[in-house]
C-alpha cells in the first residue's frame, strides 16, 4: 500500500508542474495574469477563510503557476507563503521547485518575507573577514563547535580571495547557552576580533581566557531570539535576506552577484 501511495504522490506532483504552462511561474512574468482577470481574492477574504488557521493574512498575489493564490501569512511571529487554488477549497503547505533551474520558488519568497534591517545589527565586536574597503558586506551568526559553521568558514576564506569587494562579519555565539566552554570561547573571540584567532577556533584548538569583559556574547544571543534564528550558521545579506546553512564559496558569491 505504501509503495502505491508514494508513485500517487510522485504522479500528483508531476501532474502539477507538467501541466503548468511554460511561462506561468510568477518570476517569469505572463500567464498568471491571464488568470486573475476573472479569478478574483483579497487579503480580508483569505484572512476570512483562513482565520481558523493563521493568525493573520498580510499580502496575496498569484502563485507561482496557474491556478494557485500565494498567501503571505503570519504564524508564529514568522512570515511564511501558503498556496490556495482558485476553488478556494484545497490549502497546499509546501515548497515549489522550478524544474529548469532548481529554484526554490518557495524558499526564496520565505526569505524575501523575512527580511531583516540590517542597520539595527549590532556588528562593532563581530570579526572582519575580508577587506575593510569591501562594498558588500555578509553577516555571520556562527557557533565555532558546529560542523558546518567549520566549513562554512573556509569557503569564506575561499570567497574573500576570490572577490576583495566581499567581506564577512562573523558573530560567534554558543547554540546551546549552557554550554559554559564554548561561551567562553566566542568571549574570547570578541575580545579579540583576530581571524586568525577565528580559524583557531574553528580546527578545535582550546583558546585563552578572554581578555576582557563584554555582553557581545549575550547581545548576539538576544539577536538570534529576536530574528527567530534556529541555526547556525546564519548569514545576513546585505539586502536583508537570512540563508542559512553551509554553501560552498562560488554559491556565497552568486548570491551577492
Amino acid at each position: 500500500m505504501k509503495p502505491l501511495l508514494s508513485a500517487c504522490a510522485l504522479a500528483a506532483v508531476l501532474a502539477l508542474f507538467l501541466s503548468a504552462p511554460a511561462g506561468a511561474f510568477r518570476n517569469d512574468g505572463g500567464g498568471a495574469k491571464e488568470c486573475t482577470e476573472c479569478h478574483k481574492l483579497s487579503k480580508g477574504e483569505a484572512g476570512k477563510l483562513l482565520g481558523g488557521i493563521l493568525d493573520n493574512v498580510v499580502g496575496v498575489a498569484p502563485g507561482p503557476f496557474a491556478g494557485l493564490w500565494e498567501v503571505d501569512a503570519v504564524q508564529g511571529g514568522r512570515t511564511f507563503p501558503l498556496y490556495l487554488d482558485y476553488s478556494l477549497k484545497y490549502l497546499f503547505n509546501g515548497e515549489f521547485i522550478r524544474l529548469s533551474d532548481r529554484a526554490n520558488l518557495t524558499g526564496q519568497r520565505y526569505q524575501d518575507l523575512n527580511r531583516v534591517d540590517v542597520s539595527s545589527i549590532p556588528t562593532g565586536n563581530a570579526t572582519r573577514i575580508g577587506s575593510p574597503s569591501a562594498k558588500k558586506t555578509v553577516i555571520v551568526l556562527s557557533d565555532p563547535t558546529c560542523r558546518f559553521c567549520k566549513s562554512l568558514h573556509v569557503e569564506i576564506k575561499k570567497a574573500v580571495a576570490k572577490d576583495a569587494d566581499v567581506a564577512f562579519l562573523v558573530m560567534p555565539y554558543p547554540r546551546d547557552k549552557a554550554d559554559q566552554v564554548t561561551y567562553r570561547t566566542c568571549l574570547a573571540l570578541v575580545c579579540s576580533k583576530s581571524e586568525k584567532l577565528l580559524d583557531e577556533a574553528y580546527t578545535g584548538k582550546a583558546l585563552s581566557e578572554p581578555a576582557c569583559e563584554t555582553d557581545a556574547v549575550n547581545e548576539t544571543i538576544r539577536l538570534s531570539g529576536r530574528l527567530k534564528i534556529e541555526g547556525t550558521p546564519t548569514m545576513i545579506l546585505p539586502n536583508g535576506r537570512m540563508i542559512g546553512g553551509y554553501m560552498e564559496a562560488e554559491a556565497l558569491l552568486g548570491l551577492l552577484r
